[in-house]
């Protein structure tokens, strides 16, 4: 038996404080290719001002101002670019509303961050609705707000791809891993 306080995770010491795993912010190279295979970021859904400096989503959408609460029609051909929160009960919430918004016709194209939980029945709600995937070859160092790199990163990611451009995907995003397009 051992106290709860005393046990760990990967990168992580026993008794240290838990981090925000909600705060975890996407490196520019990513955003970079995110830019390169959409054109430009419509809308952040799950973001943050600081979050934003990076991103340069024309708009988000934040804790105060909520996905949950709106509606993702921001512009005609909005283009969406998601890291969701990753804790418990949010991500498989903020897929789904994803994949809601996505039917719904709110947004013409749109890449989704998230771990490469293929176990999970939201990961199989967000990879049958892409058309395409892109499975990192490395975990992401994930920055803070500090733009630091956050050790720790126990799981490999997932870019997933809503449109029609899947060579643009592609293209932007074979530097990270294997691309995969969904038969749809």
């Amino acid at each position: 038996y051992a106290p709860v306080a005393h046990l760990a995770y990967i990168g992580r010491k026993p008794g240290a404080p838990t981090r925000d795993s909600d705060a975890w912010f996407t490196p520019a190279v990513y955003i970079e290719s995110v830019k390169a295979a959409l054109g430009e970021i419509d809308l952040d859904p799950f973001s943050s001002e600081r979050a934003n400096q990076t991103v340069g989503a024309k708009q988000f959408f934040s804790i105060e101002h909520s996905a949950f609460e709106h509606e993702w029609n921001v512009q005609t051909n909005c283009r969406v670019f998601m890291n969701p929160p990753y804790s418990a009960g949010l991500c498989s919430r903020a897929i789904a509303r994803f994949v809601q918004q996505w039917e719904a016709g709110n947004f013409t194209e749109g890449i989704v961050l998230i771990n490469n939980a293929t176990d999970t029945k939201w990961f199989k709600a967000l990879a049958e609705k892409s058309t395409s995937l892109c499975f990192t070859d490395h975990r992401i160092s994930f920055w803070n707000a500090d733009k630091k790199n956050i050790s720790g990163n126990t799981r490999g990611q997932v870019f997933a791809y809503f449109g029609k451009n899947k060579e643009g995907f592609k293209k932007a995003f074979q530097q990270h891993g294997l691309i995969m397009a969904v038969q749809v």
